[in-house]
């Protein structure tokens, strides 16, 4: 009996012992993603904030992947000229008004941020949350809802 009770405690340290690695090379690996994912958001809202559309194009290859899926309320867009008509829509339709982003949470490769949206006086007109993906090291999908007052 105790020979089958020394090896049970053996094989079960012997399989511990690798899950444990795998369960911390997880963990590393989805923190290197959330942190990664959390500065492609700070850029994508420093992009949409950003007054100046001359700005624009040169920071779009940073953030977004050349075939950036973008769905909000009014459609959808897909790649770079889609996004900048995008974006200048929103710029037109609410001058002076903000984005203020939340920090993001991350889940097995997706990820939601929650924000508001409005001008100095009232920056918090507005609230939503954008859910995304990355691919190859940056924003390759953002699903935006608005959340109704």
């Amino acid at each position: 009996m105790r020979f089958f009770t020394a090896s049970a405690l053996v094989l079960a340290a012997a399989l511990a012992a690798p899950l444990s690695q795998a369960q911390e090379t997880n963990m590393t690996r989805t923190t290197e993603q959330s942190t990664q994912a959390q500065q492609l958001i700070d850029k994508h809202f420093a992009l949409w904030n950003d007054r100046n559309p001359s700005h624009w194009a040169k920071q779009l290859p940073e953030v977004y992947t050349p075939d950036l899926y973008l769905a909000d309320y009014q459609g959808t867009a897909r790649g770079y000229d889609a996004v900048l008509a995008l974006l200048k829509r929103v710029q037109q339709e609410h001058p002076g008004f903000t984005f203020s982003p939340q920090p993001i949470t991350w889940n097995h490769d997706l990820g939601r941020v929650t924000w508001h949206f409005g001008p100095k006086d009232k920056p918090k007109l507005m609230s939503g949350e954008d859910i995304f993906t990355l691919r190859d090291g940056r924003l390759a999908s953002l699903h935006v809802f608005i959340n109704q007052p």
